[in-house]
């Protein structure tokens, strides 16, 4: 009989996975426009509004500059806060803080989140709404799609991204920094090998070669670029007829424009270390963002968030000599910190320096943590009915905090009392309003793009305003980035802006109303603060692709005034409307195709035969079907499979109708099986990282024994019989890992599952642990260890086997089964090739290639092998053991394994080499 437990992992696969939950029951309606169908859930109404008219100004813009019309209504999917975002089905993959949105190319659906930013948010949907355009260039037809996904995968990601970012921004100051650090540390990447890279840097160099063509040739040229790389599918022969030079001169150009475009800053490279000095070099310390600085009230700690670790983690340091003091929190291997806020966060201190407060992510909403800076321990961890918590600051006294939140698409700011827990929304309006604090004197400093009295609402235009008794008072000329305020113990106030060609310091004297700028930097200065007796300044410096945490002693006097900034006004004109009732409507689910692949052959014995699979879903992905058949000869000897999966709230439901069919020898006969049936799975997900999984199976088993069938492989003898199977199924889940290159970096996963036959003709009970253990030993290298204890029982019990590749390496696959096994794996995984290119036969290139040492262990018990003897006793001897090294490689989209293992019997080395090539993920 097969194994009954393998019913349970092949219509149901998610056998390890961290949990996409949906904490909220989301009700959407859809606003349809001349151009789009806008889903939106409850309290998104003013952000699907506001959305309206950006993507049919975008569509204009994209239709004219691109010469396409889109023949098709475009479905735009848009969720209130990054953390409702998360909560998608469109995608199962989990959806980190990073991801600003997406859009997949089958069903050209655009999901996005409001984000609390206004110009932030037309940004993303711009930059989304050109990929469609993209994608009707480049596939014609939902056919093509389907069928020549291939063709664009060709297509280099920094050419997609690149100009969905110049298409949604021009030219943006942000970018410019970008590139002026890359071009001042001779960091840009040549075009040709550009592909090979992912991160930032494919969307902001792709973003600065589009600027180029339309500097040099034009705005038009864009267009034609993208529509010859369509028609030449290859870089090399789209620049010759465009641009008459190769891919490798006109990277010299484009090289050669930003070289002279930046070279003559290189003093401002020198003013920094005129004034600051770095206690955190992120690449001293193997990080890459340092960012949310709060130095304490006494100026002698600053804490930070790295990703030192590879995840979010809150630090504190000196800030004398940068050494770390202590680890606060690490995000992302529990429910309660899920995330912390890594690119757009703040932390403070109490002004007793005894706490620190800052924003997580937990359970699918934002969480003011206030935790004791000694130990770690949390004082409180308060939740509200917000979508977001950002930049929370402590009142003078410490019995306040002051944050900016998100509710219902309006950024606002709100101020907790600690003791209670209540808070108050002190703006309350559509304006955008961020990065507040308190003065000694109870007054109210933030940044807003909120106009001046009945004025035209631009949005986008930022200033600081002063809030207090109830008014509202604007004290600097608007520009289009203010961020970071902070009162100056000595009087005025500081931010950050960007009136000039960089994210300077500035300085707002009380006295005077005057703005002086404080500093003049190559780059940007991020999350300054200033400690209580306005001694010292520490922040983050963006240098070298990368963020460093500085300091500045006696401010002040160390830092020069500059010229008083000038007003720059842009942005966007918005006025708050009603949607109109007639054109919405309440979300009705509409399936369409997801996926479909299929393979065919022909076999003399078995007739056509083939592999297929199609995905069904609704817009929203809250229903998914999906069919999977293996085709042989006739539908009575093929595997079908039919699923059903409705995801629509936190509890997942599966329901399973299938027919499987296999084959195996016994001895000289052939055996074939034949089940019929149905199945339902309920998944019950604790947090992220934590469920339950209950499930239940029935089939009808048709069993043939072909008497004598080997060797001649023919027999006039059958036996037949039948069997009814009946199981419930538990399962217990927990999975924290982080991911590296190629597999489990870091953490753990356990799975504990079991299941009785009832009603059956066959008795079986079986209990299965599967451990697996992660330890990241550098940011490339870590051990990993895995232990596999299964035991069956009854009259009919499971049988199970080891040997080979993925259980005991050194044996032959299935050379020892038993009922009752346990085996131990051990890997020490670490960098061995970085890159391989190899010329001849065919040019290949091979990137990241692992190196392995591993051991395994391994016993089964049965009649012919027993590890445990009756006696209790344990006989060394009998454990198997195998020892070896391998190399992994990711190649063609696969995970290849080539390992070679010998045995060891605790006395010596045997003889006996074996090799193995296995195409799969790591363990």
């Amino acid at each position: 009989m097969m194994n009954i437990a393998i019913f349970s992992l092949i219509i149901f696969t998610q056998y390890f996975g961290q949990n996409k939950i949906q904490y909220k029951d989301f009700h959407f309606h859809v606003l349809k426009t001349e151009h789009f169908n806008i889903y939106f859930s409850q309290g998104g109404e003013g952000i699907a509004a506001f959305a309206e008219q950006v993507l049919e100004d975008g569509y204009e813009m994209l239709s004219e500059d691109l010469g396409v019309e889109i023949d098709f209504t475009i479905p735009v999917i848009i969720y209130n806060s990054p953390n409702d975002f998360s909560q998608t089905n469109i995608t199962l993959q989990l959806i980190e803080e990073a991801v600003g949105g997406f859009t997949e190319i089958l069903k050209n659906r655009m999901v996005v989140p409001y984000t609390g930013d206004y110009e932030e948010f037309r940004h993303v949907l711009v930059h989304e709404l050109t990929h469609v355009f993209q994608f009707a260039i480049f596939f014609s037809s939902k056919m093509g799609a389907l069928f020549s996904g291939d063709v664009f995968y060709s297509v280099p990601l920094w050419v997609m991204e690149g100009h969905c970012e110049y298409m949604s921004l021009g030219w943006d100051l942000n970018t410019d920094i970008f590139m002026r650090d890359l071009v001042m540390n001779n960091n840009m990447i040549p075009l040709s090998v550009l592909e090979r890279y992912g991160g930032f840097i494919i969307y902001k160099e792709g973003q600065a070669f589009y600027k180029y063509i339309a500097d040099k040739y034009g705005q038009q040229k864009i267009g034609e670029f993208i529509h010859l790389v369509k028609a030449k599918k290859s870089l090399e022969a789209t620049f010759l007829t465009l641009f008459g030079v190769t891919i490798d001169d006109f990277d010299d150009q484009f090289t050669r424009y930003f070289q002279m475009k930046y070279w003559p800053k290189i003093d401002l490279q020198d003013n920094f270390d005129k004034f600051a000095r770095i206690v955190y070099d992120h690449k001293k310390t193997n990080s890459l963002y340092n960012t949310s600085t709060a130095i304490s009230c006494k100026g002698d700690k600053i804490a930070f968030i790295s990703d030192r670790s590879g995840v979010a983690e809150l630090i504190i340091i000196s800030s004398i000599d940068g050494q770390v003091l202590k680890k606060l929190v690490k995000a992302a291997y529990s429910s309660g910190y899920e995330g912390l806020h890594h690119y757009r966060g703040g932390l403070s201190w109490s002004p007793d320096d005894k706490y620190v407060t800052f924003a997580v992510k937990s359970k699918g909403a934002d969480a003011l943590v206030i935790t004791d800076a000694q130990n770690g321990e949390v004082y409180k961890r308060l939740k509200f009915d917000l979508d977001g918590i950002y930049t929370p600051k402590f009142s003078p006294n410490g019995n306040k905090i002051i944050f900016s939140g998100i509710k219902d698409g309006y950024s606002d700011i709100y101020i907790l009392d600690i003791e209670s827990g209540i808070i108050e929304n002190i703006t309350d309006d559509i304006y955008i309003d961020k990065y507040p604090c308190f003065s000694s004197d109870g007054l109210i400093a933030f940044v807003s793009d909120r106009p001046d009295s009945s004025e035209e609402y631009y949005y986008g235009n930022y200033a600081v305003f002063l809030y207090g008794g109830g008014n509202i008072e604007r004290l600097i000329p608007r520009t289009s980035y203010v961020a970071s305020t902070f009162f100056n113990p000595e009087g005025g106030l500081f931010f950050v802006a960007d009136y000039d060609t960089a994210y300077n310091l500035y300085w707002y004297s009380n006295d005077s109303a005057m703005i002086v700028k404080k500093t003049d930097i190559l780059t940007g200065i991020y999350y300054p603060s200033i400690s209580a007796n306005g001694n010292k300044i520490a922040f983050s410096y963006y240098n070298d692709y990368g963020y460093d945490v500085c300091v500045v002693k006696n401010p002040l006097t160390k830092m020069d005034d500059g010229e008083i900034p000038k007003e720059e006004l842009g942005g966007f004109a918005y006025e708050e409307v009603e949607l109109d009732k007639e054109r919405i409507k309440k979300y009705k689910p509409k399936f369409t195709f997801d996926y479909f692949n299929a393979t065919g052959a022909y076999y003399s014995a078995l007739g056509f035969s083939g592999l297929g699979q199609i995905g069904v879903s609704d817009i929203l992905g809250n229903h998914l079907f999906q069919l999977s058949a293996n085709f042989y000869g006739n539908l009575i000897d093929s595997d079908i499979f039919l699923n059903y999966w409705y995801m629509k709230k936190r509890t997942d439901y599966g329901f399973v109708l299938y027919q499987y069919v296999s084959y195996f020898r016994s001895y000289y006969d052939l055996i074939t099986q034949r089940y019929l049936g149905v199945g339902c799975n309920i998944r019950y997900p604790f947090d992220r990282f934590f469920r339950v999984e209950l499930g239940a199976y029935a089939y009808k088993l048709y069993e043939t024994r072909w008497v004598d069938y080997f060797p001649r492989y023919y027999s006039t003898v059958t036996l037949d019989n039948n069997y009814n199977i009946f199981y419930p199924n538990l399962a217990f889940v927990f999975d924290n890992i982080r991911w590296g290159s190629i597999g489990p970096h870091n953490g753990r996963r356990v799975r504990l599952r079991g299941h009785v036959t009832l009603f059956s003709d066959f008795d079986t009970k079986t209990c299965v642990l599967d451990y697996r253990r992660y330890f990241a030993l550098s940011p490339r290298a870590s051990f990993a260890a895995r232990l596999v204890l299964a035991g069956s029982w009854g009259r009919d019990p499971d049988q199970w086997s080891i040997g080979g590749s993925y259980t005991l390496r050194g044996y032959d696959s299935y050379e020892f089964s038993g009922s009752e096994l346990g085996f131990l794996n051990l890997e020490y995984r670490f960098p061995f090739i970085d890159r391989l290119r190899i010329s001849f036969p065919l040019p290949i290139e091979f990137r990241n290639i692992r190196g392995v040492l591993f051991s395994d262990f391994g016993g089964v018990y049965s009649d012919s092998f027993k590890v445990y003897e009756s006696d209790g006793g344990f006989h060394l001897e009998d454990l198997k053991m195998g020892i070896g090294a391998g190399l992994r490689v990711n190649f063609l989209y696969m995970i290849w394994q080539f390992n070679v293992a010998r045995t060891y019997n605790f006395q010596e080395f045997t003889d006996d080499w074996k090799y193995y090539l296995v195409i799969g993920p790591e363990w």
